[in-house]
């Protein structure tokens, strides 16, 4: 790994150490799927130790690990000879992200991982930890001022370093900068620096937003004007059929000249998939399908299983529109393809808990409620699908009658839910109304239903206000 010692430069990793990490990460998911950890997680850390920016291929799957085999209790000696504070930056990373992997839930180590990758400058785990680290302090019982506090401070250094080199990142850095710190001001809303800090933070912002929005395009410094408007029509959404015409034939001449060359291969399929034709994106289908087979990397095949899954889905949307007979068969299919194809990726990527909510969603509308729930249990590990997890989950026990399992899932979910008037937060609230009238617990029933029609007197079509007059009359 090369890296200054100037905190200003980005490590860069060589095709030797990827390869290394790569074949540790491939050994661990083999262990994953075997359920054996613990050695799984040993590998993962191993990875990182050669690749420590494979968030993807490693942070991501090691973490998902950890939560599927559960706690482990971090001794002293684990604690002595796992130090997470020191100038070695990357080893002490490493070391909080092996504490966090046998305590899962421990906002010490997330914070210690987080502060650690973002002085080695890895930016990527900063940014993917710290994602987990901000959820997590939201949601802790007492929240501490100190915590957001490093969020902002580490996230604001982040943004000022890749302001010139990597301006979206820098944005986003900046943003979630200027998040802790809202975040921190309602927790001591007369504090008059945080007030100044926050305004200068936004500043910052504003003008990392504006001098990005204003900057020349890649495509402007070419001198080559020919290859310029080549480059600026295959990035276009809309460009006329005979110039798209143009451009396919051009990336199918690239193609057919080097076959196996995945970016000529996404070249061509972009295009092929723009105009949103079934013809094309049959040959899409099949160019990615022949990809596949030729190279056995599985992405390719995923890509294929994608533009088939959209096929259906627009099918299925334009018969609804026509009300068309049809339509339900078509809806049929649709939902057969996506359970076999999630059912796939689940087994082909079994720590990618993205793709086990998807699954379980699946297993929901196909009313196998049994299948569903414990995928969807191992799915809401993951933060950023969590509340939609419980919400299917507590659907399921509504549909199979266990109404007081459904109202507790729901009252769990939206007791940590942040923003309970959005569209997911209704949908919670509707669910505890329906799980607490079907328990019989009316009068807490008409309490979540009135809360509801405060916040959108028509809801659900005015279903929850008929609900409303029908139990008032009941009583």
């Amino acid at each position: 790994m090369a890296r200054s010692s100037d905190i200003s430069a980005r490590p860069t990793f060589g095709p030797d150490e990827i390869a290394k990490a790569r074949e540790c990460f491939r050994r661990a998911q083999e262990l994953v799927g075997k359920k054996n950890y613990d050695y799984a997680i040993e590998l993962y850390i191993l990875g990182l130790g050669h690749w420590p920016e494979a968030v993807e291929e490693g942070h991501n799957p090691c973490r998902a690990a950890a939560l599927f085999r559960g706690p482990k209790k971090v001794g002293f000696v684990d604690q002595m000879k796992y130090k997470t504070s020191g100038k070695d930056y990357k080893t002490c990373m490493l070391n909080a992200e092996r504490l966090l992997s046998m305590d899962p839930r421990n906002i010490g180590y997330m914070e210690a991982l987080f502060k650690n990758a973002a002085q080695a400058r890895f930016d990527k785990t900063a940014m993917w930890i710290g994602e987990i680290l901000a959820d997590a302090v939201v949601h802790e019982a007492k929240p501490n001022p100190a915590r957001f506090i490093t969020l902002r401070q580490n996230y604001e250094m982040l943004g000022d370093l890749n302001a010139e080199g990597d301006p979206p990142l820098a944005i986003e850095a900046m943003d979630r900068a200027v998040d802790a710190l809202s975040k921190l001001r309602a927790l001591k809303p007369h504090d008059g620096e945080l007030a100044v800090a926050l305004r200068d933070v936004a500043g910052k912002l504003t003008i990392l937003k504006g001098r990005y929005s204003s900057a020349e395009s890649f495509t402007d410094s070419i001198v080559d004007k020919a290859s310029q408007r080549d480059l600026h029509d295959k990035d276009r959404l809309v460009q006329s059929d005979d110039r798209l015409d143009s451009l396919i034939a051009q990336a199918q001449q690239r193609y057919e000249a080097d076959p196996t060359n995945g970016t000529k291969i996404h070249e061509l399929v972009d295009l092929l998939c723009r105009r949103e034709q079934d013809a094309e994106e049959t040959k899409a289908i099949r160019i990615l399908l022949k990809a596949h087979e030729q190279s056995d990397e599985y992405r390719y095949k995923l890509r294929a299983h994608d533009i088939y899954m959209k096929q259906l889905r627009r099918k299925a949307r334009l018969l609804d529109e026509a009300r068309d007979p049809q339509a339900h068969a078509a809806r049929a299919k649709q939902l057969k393809v996506e359970l076999a194809v999630y059912k796939e990726r689940v087994e082909q990527y079994p720590t990618e808990l993205s793709y086990r909510f998807e699954y379980g969603r699946r297993l929901f509308e196909a009313g196998r409620f049994d299948d569903a729930i414990p995928v969807l249990q191992e799915a809401r590990n993951e933060p950023k699908n969590r509340f939609r997890c419980s919400l299917y989950i507590g659907r399921c026990f509504y549909e199979k009658g266990f109404h007081k399992q459904a109202a507790n899932v729901f009252r769990e979910a939206i007791g940590t839910y942040e923003i309970p008037n959005d569209d997911l937060g209704k949908r919670l609230h509707y669910w505890l109304g329906r799980s607490l009238e079907a328990d019989g617990n009316i009068p807490e029933a008409l309490k979540i239903y009135g809360q509801l029609i405060e916040w959108d007197y028509n809801y659900r079509k005015g279903d929850v206000r008929k609900r409303i007059e029908g139990l008032h009359g009941k009583s």
